[in-house]
């Protein structure tokens, strides 16, 4: 059965730091010098046609060639499937067998529909990797007689665990839906898969708190969209603010006094039936608000979060591997119901995203 070396490709190659690309190289007796491009490129056209020199290089860097820097989304089957019964289903439906070898379709073949090119054994009994590739767009070249079109390919890396019955797909998470629809195809309509959304319906400090870890920055929209909010009204909270400024400067309250009187004529001399956090917010599109260190507790968040639906944001957690803590940052895209990795990932650190996250 196929290892995870066997299915790597130069894309995955290029994906890694290049300082640990700069360590195959060393182990290879390669040059070491250059950008990234070079290094992979020279790692990859040395090991390529070399199965068993590709295997020994690449082994101990299985742990980071499908995770780096990408987008994760999480699906859950309805029943239970023992990973040799997903094997044998998958199998059963290609016209080759991915699991003893890897596939790479003609570029002619390359359609927006996702193609199984490889398969593979995980780090553990109870997983496996599959490889998809699918035409993601087009490349164009303009030349003085005309314009050469190639097409642009994606990867997406799905990972299966048996014991937990997760799904997961790493790369754009825009097109997960549609791998997740031809898994399901593949597996002749034998279980049902669902998107796993619980987290995300959720508050982003949430997740924050499941991965012990820092809610950094956030992306957010008002909670209360004001239709009727006219000028005058506008211009009365705005006027409270700039006073609010004078005050803190003078210590003259006459001019708050005066500029709140005026905010209340503007509302028509009734009870604002709204916060006035959520007034300020009133029109604003999108609302960002981020630090250094976690911003909960923050006094202008936690002012302004009751009346925020956060969209997204940036979460930063430690991780001890081989016994050494390392910070690791992750966007939550919470309408995408997805997590990305900004800091290059392993399969240790994925792991307890999942575990913590999803589980």
């Amino acid at each position: 059965m196929n290892t995870i070396p066997a299915i790597t490709l130069i894309q995955d190659l290029f994906s890694l730091p290049k300082n640990t690309l700069s360590e195959i190289c060393t182990d290879l007796d390669l040059n070491d010098d250059g950008y990234k491009g070079d290094l992979t490129n020279r790692i990859f056209q040395h090991v390529a046609n070399q199965t068993k020199l590709k295997e020994s290089s690449l082994a101990s860097y299985s742990d980071k060639i499908f995770g780096g820097k990408t987008s994760i989304t999480w699906y859950q089957f309805d029943t239970h499937l023992s990973i040799k019964d997903f094997n044998n289903l998958i199998d059963e439906a290609l016209t080759f067998n991915p699991y003893e070898g890897i596939h790479i379709p003609a570029s002619e073949d390359i359609t927006t529909i996702p193609q199984i090119i490889g398969a593979a054994k995980g780090l553990k009994e109870n997983e496996v990797f599959l490889r998809f590739m699918y035409k993601s767009g087009v490349n164009q070249e303009v030349y003085a007689t005309g314009i050469e079109t190639t097409p642009r390919t994606s990867l997406t890396t799905a990972y299966y665990n048996s014991d937990s019955g997760i799904l997961e797909l790493r790369g754009d998470p825009r097109k997960a839906e549609t791998i997740a629809k031809e898994i399901a195809r593949l597996l002749k309509q034998q279980i049902n898969l669902s998107q796993v959304e619980t987290p995300f319906n959720h508050k982003i400090g949430d997740i924050a708190d499941s991965l012990n870890g820092e809610l950094i920055d956030a992306t957010s929209k008002p909670e209360i969209i004001l239709e009727e909010f006219d000028e005058d009204q506008s211009s009365a909270v705005a006027n409270v603010l700039t006073a609010l400024d004078v005050y803190f400067n003078t210590n003259d309250s006459e001019e708050l006094e005066k500029q709140l009187q005026e905010a209340n004529k503007a509302f028509g001399n009734q009870k604002i039936s709204v916060p006035f956090s959520a007034l300020i917010l009133s029109g604003m599109g999108k609302v960002g608000l981020g630090g250094e260190n976690e911003i909960r507790g923050l006094p202008l968040f936690d002012y302004l979060s009751p009346n925020l639906q956060h969209q997204g944001g940036f979460i930063r957690f430690r991780f001890n591997e081989g016994g050494i803590e390392k910070d690791y940052t992750v966007r939550i895209g919470m309408k995408s119901r997805s997590i990305f990795f900004a800091t290059p990932a392993t399969e240790q650190v994925i792991a307890y995203v999942r575990e913590n996250v999803i589980i």
